[in-house]
């Protein structure tokens, strides 16, 4: 092999090498999930306390110069149920703040996405969870309101341990 192609070669490796160094700028992502936990439940005229469960995912902030294709940084998706209130898993969305470094606030609606941008969504119940410790842990508060009659109308509130809080990104 020629000095010509052998350093030619070099260049490229070094040159494939520095491309395949550079970070990738991700968007932040946010889930959490939890099966199996209690929520005990006020002013509700089917029960006192059910089991319920979520998994819900939030793009976080975008990174600068992301290329993830998300274009509503915080917008939530996913999914909760409430056996006690005969309430199998239904879709939810919504948004994600950030309070402070690390601790972040799903505000979610039952319902879809496709309903949330045709006017259509007509939620049968609302809920927001935090969690609380910065960056992850495995405890989010979470607060629900009943907004449709046959769920039993109300609140409920928990604050669940053995949670999975998930957050990535930069």
């Amino acid at each position: 092999m020629s000095v010509i192609k052998k350093v030619g070669l070099c260049v490229a490796l070094l040159l494939f090498a520095t491309i395949s160094a550079i970070p990738a700028n991700n968007s932040e992502q946010v889930v959490f999930s939890k099966t199996g936990g209690l929520l005990n439940l006020s002013g509700n005229s089917i029960a006192a306390t059910t089991p319920f469960g979520f998994w819900i995912w939030c793009a976080g902030q975008a990174a600068s110069r992301s290329s993830g294709g998300y274009q509503n940084a915080n917008a939530c998706q996913g999914s909760m149920y409430f056996y006690g209130l005969s309430t199998p898993a239904t879709h939810v969305v919504g948004q994600a703040t950030e309070s402070s470094a690390g601790i972040y606030t799903m505000h979610v609606v039952q319902g879809t996405a496709a309903q949330l941008f045709s006017n259509t969504l007509n939620p049968a119940y609302t809920c927001s969870l935090t969690n609380t410790t910065p960056g992850g842990g495995d405890s989010v508060q979470v607060s629900c309101i009943f907004l449709d009659p046959t769920l039993g109308g109300g609140t409920g509130s928990a604050l669940v341990t053995g949670a999975i809080v998930n957050v990535t990104g930069p």
